[in-house]
């Protein structure tokens, strides 16, 4: 049973790591959608 508790904080570990890889790849989306979007606003003004 003691070696189960010992094993559990683990698993948290790969959680917080993940995430925290899928917050980058949600910001890094943003950027590029509001680039897209900053480039369409000016080609419509032109």
């Amino acid at each position: 049973m003691i070696p189960d508790f010992f094993n559990s904080p683990e698993p948290m570990t790969h959680i917080g790591a993940w995430r925290s890889i899928l917050g980058l790849l949600i910001v890094l989306f943003a950027t590029f959608v509001g680039v897209e979007i900053h480039i369409g606003n000016e080609d419509e003004e032109s």
